[in-house]
């Protein structure tokens, strides 16, 4: 098994759950200056191929992302179906929901992440068909979730 988590030094995203991701982007705009960046959603259930609670799921969200040389700040509103961001939101209120990590093999990382504890709540497919994402239940040990993303163009073959 994995010692690491990481396979580089960087974090690579935060994300916001808010209940009206238009306003909290524009908040953020205004407080920063970055322009208003366009508005993207989850992938379609048939693409998305999305597991929430060991089972499969449609989740949805709207996002709003900001991009900065080091990090990107992520505002994201969930649909209303049950699902990672919903639970949080729902739970905590609006706030931080994730810190986001890039990884080249998501099967290493997800055995690492579960055999410390941190269950699995929530994967899919991005929008646009270029790699996935998953959630891990660190809310306890960390205050939020942590997010693992994996991309095509450089994922390593996974076992």
């Amino acid at each position: 098994m994995d010692t690491r988590l990481l396979d580089e030094d960087a974090v690579m995203q935060i994300c916001f759950v808010t209940d009206d991701v238009m306003k909290s982007a524009q908040w953020f705009s205004d407080l920063t200056g970055k322009p208003l960046p366009k508005e993207g959603k989850a992938a379609e259930p048939g693409e998305a191929q999305a597991i929430y609670d060991g089972k499969p799921a449609a989740v949805g969200c709207r996002i709003m992302m900001f991009k900065f040389g080091n990090i990107d700040v992520e505002f994201l509103q969930p649909g209303p179906e049950k699902s990672a961001w919903r639970d949080l939101l729902e739970e905590k209120g609006p706030g931080c929901h994730h810190i986001a990590f890039r990884t080249r093999n998501l099967t290493k990382r997800n055995a690492f992440l579960e055999g410390k504890g941190h269950q699995l709540l929530q994967r899919g497919e991005f929008h646009g068909g270029h790699g996935r994402y998953a959630y891990y239940d660190t809310v306890k040990a960390l205050g939020v979730m942590v997010e693992l993303l994996e991309f095509d163009n450089d994922k390593e073959p996974q076992g």
